[in-house]
């Protein structure tokens, strides 16, 4: 994402080695200025003649001679451009495009000095210069190449000048890790002019990539120094860098201080300078207005310091301004980005969980790190789309299909199931979980609840299952047991099966009890065992309700509430998320006036032990309220059973749909989080097998790297080892020694001798380079042999020079084009996108289920 300067003057590509050190000391800096100015005005002849003046003051300086080599290019005055050329050739003889002026194919001619083995450091200069040109153009990938093909032994134990590009390049691909290593790998080696600027933007953008620079201290400002050194010695895309530390800066004492290093280099009215600080200054409209006069005046650097400015400031209004002009100007990941932001730009509707859709997926193959804030906003953004903030309901269909995706993209298809049961539960009423210690009364609330003597109570062993009470039209209870049939009886008849069964040693899995109870249309019932009973099977049975329930009513003994185990009990609720209602069950045990004190110390304790419960705690009597709801209305009224229903009324069924909701978006952010990890552990094992095959390369390339350096000196050893290949060529050809004069160019002749010769030679000669490297002879390796011994066939006598086998120029040909091809085929480790997209989906998607608003996103 990173913008490289334009090259379309020489004088912009010098600017990176010669700063304005010497031209300010010996007062040339208005000529270069004026020159500048005239150029860009499109007066060449006037510009040349600043630049002569220049030369005079400061005679041989590459500043002058590259502005009196363009501005007589521009003039048409072809003598002097060769005459300003050469001089500066002579002057700065490795540049590449100095070079490239003087010589058209340039860049043919350097590709063929960086295969000259015999000119060690020739190659090396030229191979440097080819990254070059290829950073120049945003190529890292085949600059990258270009550096891996400079041999070990053509450099010393720290070669700044390649460790310095290694770093660009790692850069370029967002890799700040490898950019790191190779700033540590330049470490404390002089930098000289050449290399002072680039090294300077190098570290400011590394530390941008690392997040250094987003919050004021000691390591934005050495970034931000490191940029204006960068700037001041011309070094390219250090303008639009330190253009991006501006607008992003706060703090008006720094603006101060940029503005003034900006206005004395006499920058400040440039369009791209003044949209900067206005950015830093909040004025948006102002910024996008002048970076699209620089767009219409063509100015090379307003696309990509408007790319910058967009990305800071997350300002989706400069991507369409940078669009309004050319859309061919708009780099793809901020296209996507744009797309995603036109997606969301429109209020939450009735359509916004498709456009929630369509930005995730257009943000999938985002990769530059610059933007993964923004995109990460986006897409927590389009998360809370699909789960509103508040208690809206979300829109499950489209979230169950993401994580239905997400699990197939992990193969954790076992996960299915448990996303297939969430869709069902959202069909499914209210599930309300009666939990409590042994004994203390939960079955007998319950049949208070039905006003119907059904569920089993006392100290009977069925307690250690689940009872559900749901609604029918009939009433009847239906007894699951393991290994056995199912037996449905009646409501009066549930105790005496239970019994029945239980003499048996039969074992009870689940009790369903059905009724024709309104409620139980939105509220079902879950009867648990009392957790602290004797037999672990009560506890674990009861814990097994907090998977089913939406929310749990707590019942505890008046006469002795919230003790230790109870709390410890509510915490596992609590970690849940589970909504508690704490009832107080036994008040008619408790003497007059004690049932306040009780409340009181149960509220403290509650809050003491950080458990919110979502309605004050209510004292009742169970035992007297089943007897008022099977008719002794004295006992109802002393019960305190019509607040407790009152209360359950107001507090559970007419809050089911957002109670469950809730417990909706625990159970789908429990399954997300468990994806999460699954995305965030693939990730990893991603990136290490990268870093494996990172290593395995390098390994290659240096082996391919010493075989080319050795090209020479290994002729003579191949001419030995494939003797006897010869020796067979010869044979092969002594059918075609004797012929006639003339018939030795016969096209079939030639094919034959060549065939022979190729299919000979190619194996054996690429079996022994790979046993030299200590590589393997892979397809593109073997073909590179062949074809260099093909060329060679073609330029022998078939009769006598192809069965001779000193044939050392052929060896050392194949040799190179051998340690080429395998260093082409050297793996660059893959970003890791498709998990990297997944991650950032499911993390979005965990922070909306959690209820944790999404940052901001876009603005302007």
């Amino acid at each position: 994402m990173w913008p490289n300067a334009g090259v379309s003057q020489l004088v912009e590509a010098l600017g990176l080695f010669f700063g304005r050190v010497e031209i300010l000391a010996r007062g040339a800096e208005n000529d270069r200025r004026a020159a500048e100015s005239a150029m860009a005005r499109d007066r060449p002849l006037e510009a040349r003649e600043h630049a002569r003046e220049m030369l005079q003051k400061v005679p041989g300086s590459p500043v002058g001679l590259a502005l009196w080599a363009d501005a007589a290019e521009r003039a048409w005055l072809d003598p002097e451009v060769v005459q300003a050329l050469s001089a500066l050739a002579q002057r700065v003889p490795w540049r590449a495009d100095v070079w490239l002026r003087l010589d058209p194919i340039g860049r043919e001619a350097l590709e063929r000095a960086a295969s000259a083995p015999e000119e060690r450091e020739a190659a090396r200069l030229a191979l440097l210069d080819l990254c070059d040109l290829d950073l120049a153009v945003a190529d890292a990938a085949r600059a990258q190449r270009w550096l891996d093909s400079i041999p070990r032994a053509m450099t010393g134990p720290v070669d700044a000048a390649v460790a310095l590009r290694r770093a660009e390049c790692a850069v370029a691909r967002g890799d700040v890790e490898a950019a790191q290593g190779a700033i540590l790998d330049w470490g404390d080696v002089e930098e000289d002019l050449t290399t002072r600027g680039r090294a300077s933007v190098v570290r400011a953008r590394v530390a941008a990539l690392r997040g250094e620079t987003s919050t004021p201290g000691p390591h934005r400002r050495a970034a931000i120094e490191a940029a204006v050194r960068g700037f001041l010695l011309d070094a390219p895309g250090s303008s639009e860098l330190l253009a991006w530390f501006v607008a992003a800066s706060r703090d008006a004492v720094e603006i101060a201080e940029l503005r003034a290093i900006v206005d004395g280099m006499g920058v400040l009215s440039s369009p791209a300078w003044e949209a900067a600080f206005a950015f830093a200054e909040g004025r948006r409209d102002d910024a996008r207005r002048a970076l699209g006069r620089a767009l219409g005046a063509g100015d090379p650097r307003a696309a990509a310091s408007l790319a910058l400015l967009a990305i800071e400031a997350r300002d989706a209004g400069a991507i369409d301004a940078l669009a309004s002009h050319d859309p061919s100007l708009v780099p793809p990941d901020l296209r996507a980005i744009r797309a995603a932001s036109v997606a969301l730009s429109d209020p939450p509707t009735e359509g916004a969980a498709e456009a929630a859709t369509r930005a995730l997926d257009a943000l999938d193959g985002v990769l530059s790190p610059e933007v993964t804030g923004w995109v990460q906003a986006l897409r927590e953004d389009a998360a809370s789309r699909w789960v509103p903030h508040g208690g809206a309901e979300a829109a499950w269909p489209a979230v169950l299909a993401e994580l239905a995706r997400a699990a197939r993209a992990l193969s954790r298809t076992d996960r299915l199931g448990a996303l297939e049961a969430l869709a069902q539960e959202r069909e499914r009423p209210l599930r309300a979980a009666v939990v409590g210690e042994f004994n203390a009364g939960k079955s007998t609330f319950l049949n208070a609840l039905l006003g119907v003597d059904v569920a089993p109570t006392g100290v009977l062993p069925t307690t250690a299952t689940l009872h559900w009470v749901s609604w029918a039209p009939d009433p009847f209870a239906r007894i699951v047991v393991r290994g056995g049939q199912d037996r449905v009886v009646p409501h009066d008849g549930l105790k005496a099966a239970l019994a029945e069964l239980i003499a048996a040693s039969s074992h009870i899995e689940r009790v369903h009890i059905y009724a024709p109870i309104e409620r139980l249309r939105f509220v079902e019932v879950i009867d648990t065992p009392g957790f602290n009973a004797p037999d672990p099977e009560h506890g674990r049975a009861a814990r097994s309700a907090f998977e089913e329930a939406h929310v749990v009513v707590w019942l505890l003994d008046a006469t002795q509430p919230l003790k230790d185990s109870e709390r410890r009990v509510m915490d596992e609720a609590k970690e849940l998320g589970l909504p508690i209602l704490a009832l107080l069950n036994k008040a008619d045990r408790l003497r007059e006036g004690e049932a306040e004190r009780v409340l009181t110390h149960v509220r403290e304790g509650l809050a003491e032990a950080g458990i919110e419960v979502f309605a004050p705690p209510m004292a009742f009597s169970a035992r007297l309220s089943l007897r008022g709801r099977l008719g002794d209305e004295a006992a109802l009224a002393e019960s305190g059973w019509p607040e407790v229903e009152a209360l359950l009324a107001r507090e559970v069924v007419d809050q089911a749909a957002e109670l469950k909701e809730r417990a909706l978006r625990r159970r789908g952010a429990r399954l997300t989080r468990e994806l999460l990890a699954g995305a965030i552990a693939r990730e990893a094992e991603e990136l290490t097998a990268a870093e494996d095959r990172a290593r395995a390369s390098e390994a290659r390339r240096a082996a391919a790297s010493a075989l080319a350096a050795r090209a020479a000196a290994l002729a003579e050893t191949l001419e030995q080892e494939l003797a006897p290949v010869g020796r067979a060529l010869q044979s092969d050809l002594r059918p075609v020694r004797g012929l006639p004069e003339g018939s030795s160019r016969d096209p079939a002749l030639v094919t034959y001798v060549a065939t022979r010769f190729v299919d000979r030679f190619a194996l054996p000669l690429a079996d022994a380079l790979a046993r030299e490297a200590g590589l393997a002879v892979t397809p593109a390796a073997l073909e590179a042999v062949r074809g260099v011994l093909s060329g060679a066939a073609a330029a022998l006598d078939p009769a006598s020079e192809a069965a001779s086998a000193a044939l050392p120029r052929v060896w050392i040909a194949a040799t190179l084009a051998f340690a080429r091809a395998v260093v082409s085929e050297v793996d660059v480790a893959p970003t890791s996108v498709v998990s990297r997209a997944l991650r950032g989906r499911l993390e979005a998607l965990a922070m909306a289920l959690e209820g944790r608003p999404p940052m901001a996103a876009i603005s302007g």
